[in-house]
């Protein structure tokens, strides 16, 4: 019987593990486009709400300010299904996570920055000139412009355009939010290479 108690702890144990155990995403993306994974809330912004995991694609120029692919990545949220996905919610967030990052990165370059100056400005899309990932259940989308300073590369005030995709998936029991990220224009070719592969990216 105590052995049998035991195995039933361990389980009970073991359970919440296996329901936290990561997805695994589809990407297709082009030669030298790079990636990472991180836990939500990131180190570098630990006071955000949300929680789960960050995925994300840089594109070859990610960090190279010559290149017309500067800082343009795609990026997926896969949080926890009670997410606060209001454009209230979203606004906040994404002035946490971005505040945090050019502050941790600046100060790790020896500079300082105001990140009380920074602004996400977000409005409702009903068209963001290419599709939402085909496993998106009814998203809301949204266009944001995010106004902050690059800390990575330049050090100098950029407008950050972010195409957003947000929805609930009750079968994975998972918020999803996807990120086309880019300085460019909406007609640079960048932006229609993001919105390829958001259009192919799925949870397998």
């Amino acid at each position: 019987t105590s052995l049998f108690a035991l195995a039933s702890l361990l389980l009970a144990a073991l359970l919440p593990l296996r329901a936290e155990k990561p997805e695994t995403f589809h990407w297709e993306t082009g030669p030298g486009w790079f990636g990472e994974r991180i836990p939500l809330p990131p180190s570098f912004a630990p006071e955000m709400a949300w929680k789960g995991i960050e995925e994300i694609r840089f594109a070859p120029g990610m960090f190279k300010p010559d290149r017309p692919d500067f800082f343009s990545y795609a990026l997926v949220f896969s949080l926890h299904p009670d997410a606060n996905l209001s454009p209230a919610g979203l606004r906040k967030q994404i002035l946490l996570y971005y505040q945090g990052l050019s502050s941790r990165v600046s100060a790790g370059k020896g500079r300082k920055v105001d990140v009380s100056k920074f602004s996400v400005e977000l409005r409702p899309a009903k068209d963001l000139s290419g599709s939402a990932p085909e496993q998106a259940e009814n998203p809301a989308a949204y266009l944001a412009t995010l106004k902050w300073v690059e800390p990575f590369a330049t050090a100098k005030p950029q407008n950050l355009h972010l195409e957003i995709h947000a929805w609930k998936d009750k079968a994975r029991k998972r918020t999803y939010l996807f990120f086309c990220a880019s300085p460019q224009a909406p007609d640079a070719p960048i932006r229609k290479t993001l919105r390829s592969i958001r259009a192919a990216f799925r949870v397998k």
